[in-house]
């Protein structure tokens, strides 16, 4: 499950998340977003980004938001802290954990306080 970083971190050319997109991208592996994630990357996307936007979410699975990871969201922040843990984050580690899929991130400061909860793999940036 990739969060809003990684996949802003592709469309910069970071190089951290290279070696997790490109067998993705090859079709030698799945790989999956939140539409939490859909919604924080189009509020973002400048004009002519558009098509590389949409190519790239073509490659991935998309997984809405249902009540089951509304419920989850909840828990999580209510657990962490509502002040430490955003919903927009808490939704994102909810459908990775629902899904029962890693969450990749490189965004150690919202998602460290999650790591013994659920799967989560952070990468570097370079």
């Amino acid at each position: 499950m990739l969060d809003s970083v990684a996949l802003i971190d592709w469309y910069c050319g970071r190089q951290g998340i290279t070696p997790y997109l490109e067998p993705i991208l090859a079709g030698d592996e799945s790989g999956a977003f939140s539409t939490v994630t859909e919604l924080e990357l189009w509020q973002g996307i400048r004009a002519g980004e558009e098509e590389k936007h949409e190519a790239m979410l073509s490659f991935l699975a998309r997984v809405p938001l249902d009540s089951a990871i509304a419920r989850r969201a909840g828990q999580l922040r209510q657990r962490i802290g509502l002040e430490r843990l955003s919903l927009p984050d808490a939704a994102i580690a909810a459908s990775a954990e629902i899904t029962g899929r890693t969450l990749l991130t490189r965004n150690t400061r919202d998602f460290v306080q999650l790591d013994k909860l659920l799967r989560i793999e952070f990468y570097s940036k370079d």
